[in-house]
């Protein structure tokens, strides 16, 4: 899989394209009932930490890894 999230800017309609590093990507694969909203929280704080892209809110979820995600 590969570790590109593909996002898309609500407000301007910009496309995104975010480099996951590994740590992230493992929050971004995560399938656990228990764990998926903490692990997406910890996902997003970490890209705005990263990148200054704020995802919550702001961005369309398009796809990880060329597959589309929702």
């Amino acid at each position: 899989m590969s570790n590109i999230l593909s996002l898309t800017h609500i407000a301007t309609n910009i496309p995104v394209e975010i480099e996951l590093d590994l740590v992230e990507l493992a929050w971004a694969k995560d399938k656990n009932p228990e764990t998926i909203n903490q692990s997406w929280d910890k996902l997003c704080e970490s890209v705005l930490a990263r990148t200054g892209h704020d995802i919550p809110g702001q961005f369309f979820l398009e796809s990880l890894g060329g597959r589309p995600i929702h």
